[in-house]
């Protein structure tokens, strides 16, 4: 079989996953798989299933591969260097391996954090343009959600433990980690450092995606109270709070405007508020407002102008993040909630079972 034959195979198969990875008429998807994968590797990734809980065994895949003995001491080695490269979920439990396919997003892409080169960067923003960013927001389901930082609350708020993010922390399974953002990693590489913060540490993960950063030296374990001391200061920097679309929390990241690649890409759009999954929204008092322009600069999505030295809100492009409530110096600015709550599903494997569904019934819609 020829290399490119085998990077068609494994661009398929990482296509038919919930959110897919799409053929483009440049062949850019194949660039990246290129630089991520050895022939040998994508071959062997094509034979492993996707399931965010659900990872095969090592003697498992070594049996439906016919492999033994010394083939199947090679294959440990090959999964085990493809768990380092970040193309595989990789698990242990009782002495024993687990490994999985992932997704480009959330997937291979952030598990390329320390390891990001400029030649695959340029690729993945063409790849990105040219057909992912349609895919991702395609159906609508959203892998990522928006939650207000606390101190935009009011003792009004009847907030819901899957929206108060120290609830979240609190029912989460350790270990906890922090890692560098890879898309602001991304934006260093190209001389564009984040107008939003300085630090980088931003990223947290919880349970077994914890383990596999501090496993893989790609972040750093960190206590509870650490944590919540690292949400506070990401609020205080105006990042946005997006946990995996779940009740049961496997990651939070902590966006800006200027570099998440999936803000980037919602802010093309003319109503970002239908691709991002909120409960909130906000409201700006004009009898309060100072016309100070502190809303402005720390609004994330564009969402609010000044207008006659009133500041102005685009209920369109607002995603209830609260950035803008809590840094008001005139308390002009409220939280909001919607009227129809979004409640999302229970488990990351839940969330990927909808999208998948409803990507094989065709409920694909046109991104604009």
């Amino acid at each position: 079989m020829s290399d490119d034959k085998v990077y068609r195979e494994l661009q398929r198969h990482l296509d038919s996953m919930p959110v897919g990875f799409p053929e483009t008429a440049s062949g850019v998807e194949i660039r990246i798989l290129k630089q991520l994968f050895s022939p040998e590797e994508a071959k062997i990734a094509v034979q492993l299933p996707f399931s965010p809980k659900a990872s095969e065994s090592l003697d498992s895949i070594a049996d439906r591969l016919g492999m033994s003995g010394n083939a199947k001491n090679q294959l440990e080695q090959i999964l085990d260097g493809m768990v380092s490269k970040g193309l595989l979920h990789f698990k242990r439990e009782e002495n024993m391996k687990f490994y999985s396919s992932i997704q480009w997003m959330i997937g291979i892409y952030e598990f390329q954090v320390n390891k990001l080169t400029r030649e695959l960067f340029f690729d993945i923003v063409q790849f990105s343009l040219e057909a992912y960013g349609g895919e991702t927001f395609s159906t609508k389901i959203p892998q990522l959600r928006t939650i207000p930082v606390e101190q935009s609350f009011t003792p009004e708020h009847l907030v819901a433990n899957y929206d108060h993010v120290k609830k979240l922390v609190d029912a989460a399974e350790g270990p906890f980690a922090v890692a560098d953002c890879v898309c602001r990693q991304a934006q260093d590489l190209l001389g564009n450092p984040c107008r939003a913060t300085s630090r980088r540490e931003t990223c947290l993960g919880f349970g077994e995606f914890a383990q596999l950063y501090i496993d893989e030296g790609w972040g750093r374990q960190i206590s509870k109270e650490e944590l919540l001391g690292i949400i506070e200061q990401n609020a205080k920097d105006g990042l946005i709070l997006q946990p995996s679309n779940s009740q049961a929390v496997e990651y939070i990241c902590s966006c800006c405007g200027c570099c998440c690649a999936l803000l980037l890409g919602t802010k093309m759009s003319r109503h970002p508020v239908r691709y991002h999954s909120s409960n909130f929204y906000v409201e700006i008092d004009p009898e309060l407002c100072t016309g100070c322009g502190t809303c402005v600069d720390k609004c994330q999505m564009d969402a609010i102008t000044l207008v006659e030295e009133k500041s102005q809100l685009n209920l369109d492009r607002c995603i209830g993040c609260g950035v803008c409530a809590v840094n008001c110096p005139s308390a002009a600015i409220t939280l909001q909630q919607k009227g129809e709550e979004h409640i999302p599903p229970k488990t990351l494997e839940e969330l990927y079972d909808t999208i998948l569904n409803k990507k094989r019934q065709g409920g694909q819609v046109k991104f604009e």
